[in-house]
């Protein structure tokens, strides 16, 4: 029987970060001479019915995470409505953490096979099977089927791959790594970076985390040296970043990269992951791997309460992590570190704990929500706790928590709580102790002395100022995140915050904000966007956040949830019966908050409380068509970001011309005619209202 020569159609899921899975795959592909058709989602959104009529293909693949779930699912039954017979492949962790029954259950997935562990390993052999016409997978390995006699679902045992004797690259030239150079380490703003693996597999057997094989399995040195010299002579890049769960598992292991490495003609920095119980880890190590070229690394702190880390498994105690985090410091290696909120049994207190060690050893460290993620085991004891009432509707709404302060995390409502914290309880606590954890990290890892400049033709502000570890000179330009820019030191490579309020022109507005926010009875933030996000993540004010009554949202979006973050969402009817002594706009995309609210308290025939603003009046305007001329450069919305600023000039105008030029009626009458004839009804009726508010306002 001739052999299948079709080719097989692959698809990434829309994720954004470097694809290195996806590329060794492609590469395997490749060394079995298997023709396949790659498309990347996240670049790209196919037409599969086109695709698939103008191609006869062998099979389908993708896969992923399990928080590429809903993307898979909604793929697969695309497919199978175009071309029902094709057979569907999909590989990754979702294979071994989704219960094979939802993964075959036409209504949830229908697959037609599952690889379990390496692709390299099964894949190839999965291809075979098909072009030869043969309906027998039972020597596929790590291969999950369904039997068709019986329809009972088999699962092949998994073979590894021996990473001693081949050396696969990734197939970074199937991938637009153009796209991904900066998804590695996204606060680096302009820093290529790109991933490596030193091995594969964890020893850790972590009750939050997607089972492992519990063991690390090392590449040999020579590999690794013969993929790094191949991506230097390949591709422009700024720093290599190891990847993979752990480093090395000894001292001995690490010592042996470091002499290896230096022995490279071209270097590059590089930064890496560990775990705190490397063995006989010590300052001798860290400070090796800094003359190596290590400009970076982290490990996984997760909670100083030895209560929680025997209950999650973590195998590590409150004294390792202190010991190895006062090591590297002692090295001046910078060392970032993670930890998990809403862990199985935990209490505020230990919260509290884990933060206050944080705090009192300066770790510069970042936070996560604890997810109960399919296939681990705190996913099968909120089963057991009865937790989750509905599988499939747990699957189907599930999607890996964003971090507790993502804008685009609307229905918090559903998260899973496993801790011992009430759920009425649960937000209000997390947000109150993360806050403290966040205005530490502000105040200690910043950069000094800011100064900025601000370029109208390229509509960009450049800040300068120096790193607050080392000394060195940091640039950068503005984000316009005025409460929590991050960037780093070109230098030391540590995350740095910008406090914008320590600058002359604001420093004065930052004082008077502080006296009247402290005073406030009943405040109102105006905005739900990253502005007033920020007020909940970092206390800049010395706020007493249970007077704060809620966030008002400005534009009334389909979608609204109730809730920003743990509190209210109000609409602006609502203002009247809450009667707010003062109003922080925090977030104003369009300019015109304070006169929407001022005409709502106009039109109901009182008074409007007091009205702030996060930046002085005075730099409001420049700052505004400063971002809008940038919006326009950058190519961010052309037409809109130049409606703006033909907007706010010819406001500006009508204010000057208030102020000097003593506008009589009839000359009134006549602007709004030319100005209708202009720029059309809808505008001129704004643009004139806000006129006659700053008239008012300013004679």
């Amino acid at each position: 029987m001739q052999k299948d020569s079709r080719k097989l159609l692959i698809v990434k899921p829309p994720y954004k970060h470097s694809p290195l899975g996806m590329a060794y795959v492609l590469s395997c592909l490749e060394r079995n001479n298997i023709p396949f058709d790659f498309i990347d989602t996240t670049l790209t959104n196919p037409d599969y019915s086109k695709l698939l009529k103008k191609n006869d293909y062998l099979a389908f693949a993708t896969g992923g995470l399990i928080s590429n779930f809903n993307f898979i699912s909604q793929t697969i039954h695309t497919i199978r409505s175009i071309k029902p017979g094709l057979p569907i492949i999909i590989g990754g962790n979702i294979t071994k953490d989704v219960n094979p029954r939802f993964l075959f259950d036409s209504e949830m997935m229908g697959i037609d096979f599952g690889i379990i562990g390496e692709a390299e390993t099964s894949l190839p052999c999965l291809i075979d099977e098909l072009s030869n016409g043969s309906d027998d997978f039972k020597e596929v390995p790590g291969l999950l089927f369904k039997d068709r006699s019986s329809s009972e679902v088999i699962k092949n045992h998994p073979k590894r791959l021996d990473l001693q004797d081949i050396n696969i690259l990734p197939a970074w030239h199937h991938i637009n790594i153009n796209y991904y150079k900066y998804a590695e380490a996204s606060y680096m703003h302009n820093q290529v970076v790109l991933p490596v693996l030193t091995g594969r597999g964890c020893v850790g057997v972590c009750t939050f985390c997607s089972p492992t094989i519990g063991a690390f399995r090392k590449r040999p040195l020579e590999h690794i040296m013969e993929e790094i010299e191949f991506l230097l002579s390949k591709y422009n890049f700024d720093i290599l970043n190891f990847v993979n769960e752990m480093f090395y598992q000894t001292k001995e292991d690490i010592l042996r990269f470091c002499e290896e490495y230096k022995r490279l003609k071209t270097k590059k920095p590089w930064m890496c992951g560990m775990r705190v119980d490397v063995k006989n880890i010590d300052v001798d190590t860290f400070v090796a791997m800094k003359e190596a070229g290590c400009v970076l690394t982290g490990a996984g702190i997760e909670s100083s309460s030895n209560k929680i880390l025997k209950i999650m498994k973590k195998q590590t105690t409150k004294e390792e992590i202190i010991k190895f985090y006062r090591a590297a410091k002692e090295a001046k290696i910078p060392c970032l570190g993670t930890f998990m909120v809403g862990n199985e049994g935990e209490t505020k207190e230990d919260l509290k704990e884990t933060i206050d060690m944080v705090i009192n050893e300066e770790m510069n460290a970042d936070v996560s929500l604890v997810d109960a993620y399919p296939g681990t085991q705190i996913y099968k004891s909120a089963l057991k706790r009865g937790l989750i009432n509905d599988e499939k509707d747990y699957y189907k709404n599930i999607h890996l928590t964003p971090g507790p302060y993502d804008l685009l995390w609307r229905n918090r409502e559903r998260y899973l709580n496993i801790s011992a914290i009430s759920n009425d309880r649960f937000w209000s606590v997390v947000f109150s102790e993360l806050r403290c954890f966040y205005t530490f990290l502000f105040n200690r890892f910043k950069v000094l002395d800011v100064k900025y400049k601000r370029n109208w033709l390229l509509g960009t502000i450049s800040v300068n100022g120096i790193c607050s570890e080392c000394g060195s000179t940091v640039k950068v330009l503005s984000d316009y995140n005025l409460l929590g820019q991050l960037t780093y030191c070109p230098k030391c490579y540590t995350p740095l915050h910008i406090n914008y309020y320590k600058l002359e022109d604001f420093s004065r507005h930052y004082d008077m904000l502080c006296e009247e926010l402290r005073s406030a009875e009943k405040l109102v933030i105006a905005g739900t966007q990253l502005q007033a996000m920020n007020i909940l993540r970092y206390d800049h004010f010395g706020l007493n956040y249970e007077r704060i009554k809620g966030f008002l949202e400005l534009e009334r979006k389909k979608d609204s949830s109730p809730l920003f973050a743990h509190m209210p969402i109000l609409q602006i009817e609502k203002l009247l019966s809450i009667a707010p002594d003062k109003i922080l706009i925090a977030d104003d995309p369009t300019g015109d908050a304070e006169l929407m609210i001022k005409m709502f308290y106009s039109k109901n025939g009182t008074n409007a409380p007091k009205i702030l603003h996060l930046v002085p009046d005075n730099k409001r305007f420049s700052l505004k068509i400063t971002r809008y001329v940038s919006k326009f450069t950058t190519g961010k919305g052309h037409r809109g970001a130049f409606d703006r600023i033909i907007w706010g000039l010819v406001i500006k105008l009508l204010r000057f011309g208030a102020l000097f030029l003593k506008i009589e009626p009839t000359l009134k009458q006549i602007s709004k005619r030319v100005l209708r004839r202009l720029f059309g009804a809808t505008f001129t009726k704004e643009l004139y209202l806000k006129y006659i508010l700053w008239k008012q306002k300013s004679l």
